[in-house]
């Protein structure tokens, strides 16, 4: 599947979820965290690999971010394989399981960049 197939999946995915798009960028609202989310890729050709770029911003860590996922105080990549409609739904059950700050406290950030805005908060 190429790249264009993929992130066509992907949307549609988010669509059927009513993930909301704010300034371009997906946009995924618990009580406590906002994630936003944005597929990237490696280069534009059709075969290039495809990773969600997945940022979470809670009150008090800065300003919201102006430039989605990238601008956030956590940002974690996640690789897009094969089942790109499969792979979003995983995510997006994912991200809404971490809605408030407890359950980001207690989720496995593996990986993760946490500046130190979100690291005081977190307790990290």
């Amino acid at each position: 599947m190429d790249q264009k197939a993929r992130r066509a999946a992907v949307a549609k995915a988010f669509r059927a979820r009513k993930v909301g798009l704010r300034r371009g960028h997906w946009r995924v609202a618990g009580e406590e965290v906002v994630w936003w989310i944005d597929l990237r890729s490696d280069s534009p050709r059709p075969t290039a690999e495809l990773v969600f770029e997945v940022g979470a911003w809670v009150e008090g860590a800065g300003p919201e971010p102006e430039g989605g996922a990238i601008d956030c105080p956590l940002l974690l990549d996640v690789p897009l394989g094969e089942a790109p409609g499969q792979e979003a739904e995983a995510l997006l059950d994912r991200l809404e399981g971490l809605g408030t700050l407890a359950e980001l406290k207690g989720a496995d950030l593996t990986g993760a960049f946490l500046d130190a805005s979100i690291r005081a908060l977190l307790g990290r």
